[in-house]
């Protein structure tokens, strides 16, 4: 599957600018660092993810800010380009090209705070929207959280094993 949509490269300031965001948080039964070494594994291994059927990263090792990801989600292939790579707190990237002409521009945020065996892993879903698209996915919070929220019971359940 060819990601064939350009979006625009919007930088980290933009998870704060977008058009439309949204914030979800859930608790995690395990540390920070531990969390963060989940999240910025090989993307072949987010077998957690639900909808996840592609995964990988583009770049060669060592992995970092700049580092591109391929990904393929309930069939919309998406190619990635990592915005900060901070360890143990923070993963971000921006979609660079999508299989889907939804948006103009995507980033996502994933911070990790917390102390001792549990922590809290916030998501910001950051996007612009095409303009005749931005009230059906201002309508698709509730949806967009449940995605989430199946991630992170199948996370806990990952990182509990």
């Amino acid at each position: 599957m060819t990601a064939s949509h350009r979006l625009e490269p919007v930088g980290l300031d933009f998870l704060e600018s977008a058009p439309v965001r949204f914030d979800y948080a859930h608790d995690l039964p395990a540390p920070v660092d531990a969390v963060f070494a989940v999240i910025s594994a090989d993307p072949s291994t987010w077998t957690w993810f639900p909808g996840l059927a592609d995964a990988r990263y583009e770049s060669a090792p060592p992995h970092g800010v700049g580092t591109l990801r391929s990904v393929v989600m309930d069939g919309v292939a998406y190619r990635e380009t990592i915005l900060a790579w901070d360890p143990p707190g923070r993963w971000a990237y921006r979609v660079d090209e999508s299989s889907d002409a939804t948006f103009r521009a995507l980033a996502e945020d994933w911070v990790m705070t917390g102390a001792g065996a549990t922590s809290t892993l916030t998501w910001t879903f950051a996007v612009d929207p095409q303009p005749e698209l931005a009230e059906l996915i201002e309508g698709a919070r509730d949806m967009i959280g449940g995605v989430f929220t199946r991630a992170m019971v199948s996370l806990a359940a990952h990182l509990s094993s």
